[in-house]
């Protein structure tokens, strides 16, 4: 479910806590190349581990709120980004440094994937307003307790990003 949109063709991956990585492996599974992930986990034990178990992504032990001050790649080139961040508990002071991190990384039509326990968005409305984001559900599952969501956000389109040949 989480990952269900990304594969191969999606190029780089940005993941974002990827604890001992579950979603990880996921991607791996829909073939997303190791050498195509990048993961931020700021716990050193589970960097450590990530760094064992796959050798070959980009591994930055590091809070994602410094993603906002670092450019992962020489441009913006990730295609999706996936994040199991409890954002609900996170301060909301540090959530908007995320997103614009995240999003300073993905390339036009890129997008976060945020795996969250329960029904609501932990994005605020007005906080993807400022950001000019917007927010789909596009999965869940009752099989956790609480039972689980998935989001996508991605920036909103503007005129000038439509393609009006096919409208």
């Amino acid at each position: 479910m989480m990952t269900s949109d990304i594969g191969p063709e999606t190029g780089p991956v940005l993941e974002l806590g990827p604890g001992t990585g579950p979603f990880t492996r996921a991607l791996l599974s829909r073939g997303v190349r190791e050498e195509d992930l990048t993961l931020i986990e700021s716990d050193p034990d589970f960097a450590a581990l990530l760094m064992r178990r796959f050798p070959a992504a980009r591994i930055f032990e590091m809070d994602a709120v410094g993603l906002r001050h670092l450019s992962l790649f020489p441009r913006p080139v990730a295609g999706a980004a996936i994040s199991g961040l409890p954002f609900r508990l996170i301060s909301p002071n540090k959530t908007p440094a995320i997103l614009e991190g995240v999003f300073a990384n993905l390339r036009p039509g890129g997008a976060l994937y945020q795996f969250t326990l329960g029904r609501r968005c932990p994005f605020d409305q007005s906080l993807l307003d400022r950001l000019d984001l917007e927010v789909a559900r596009v999965g869940h599952t009752f099989r956790n307790f609480p039972p689980a969501t998935v989001y996508r956000v991605a920036r909103i389109k503007t005129l000038g990003t439509y393609d009006w040949r096919f409208a």
